[in-house]
């Protein structure tokens, strides 16, 4: 992980299963993320003020970069159910 890191990139950092509910928190009325269709190779994707961020899926692992790893690490403080790992 560190390796990746180093180039920013963060594999495995977010579960497939836990996209759904990130996707929610990013495009609430608060956070006014626009969810965007994913191309191939990707689990997620969303624009906002001319930035887009997407989550890639390898068929194994997610994959993502910094602005992505700070969103989700901030999505998980203020996650709402028990899953806080």
């Amino acid at each position: 992980m560190e390796r990746t890191a180093e180039r920013g990139k963060w594999v495995g950092l977010i579960k497939l299963g836990d996209i759904p509910a990130f996707a929610a928190w990013l495009t609430d009325d608060f956070h006014e993320w626009m969810e965007q269709s994913p191309d191939e190779g990707e689990a997620f994707r969303a624009y906002k003020h001319g930035m887009t961020i997407v989550v890639w899926y390898d068929e194994r692992r997610t994959i993502c970069g910094r602005h992505v790893m700070a969103l989700w690490h901030t999505f998980l403080c203020f996650r709402e159910d028990d899953n806080n790992e």
